[in-house]
């Protein structure tokens, strides 16, 4: 995308309050290194006297192992396996329905064989 000139969001926004847009501004960096933690965030002028860091629950960033399924390769396949393995956990009656229309399928597909090879016995 070409690059285009910064628009002030005190030109954007001209009746909000400007320590809202600067924490604003400082959120939504492009870059991630730019944007402030949470607990940066909480501790903003903004939010004074809402928040209270020291109450506030807290944890570790998230590791970088964890996204590790992100980077494997995967065929068509393996996609359409992990969505039907994700419906299956959310909604266990789809495998039920599915079985009982494959065992539908089978033995109607056993009919038309059966009735195939006695068409062509005749």
């Amino acid at each position: 995308m070409r690059k285009k000139t910064l628009v002030p969001f005190s030109q954007k926004f001209p009746d909000a309050d400007p320590s809202a847009l600067r924490l604003l501004e400082r959120l939504l960096a492009f870059d991630p290194k730019d944007r402030p933690t949470a607990e940066e965030a909480l501790a903003d002028p903004y939010f004074c006297g809402l928040a209270n860091v020291d109450r506030e629950p807290s944890t570790q960033a998230i590791s970088k192992l964890e996204f590790e399924f992100e980077r494997r390769k995967l065929t068509k396949d393996d996609v359409r396996e992990l969505i039907y393995r994700e419906i299956l956990e959310y909604h266990p009656q789809m495998l039920q329905e599915y079985l009982r229309g494959a065992i539908i399928l089978a033995s109607c597909t056993q009919v038309e064989l059966i009735d195939l090879s006695d068409s062509l016995l005749i």
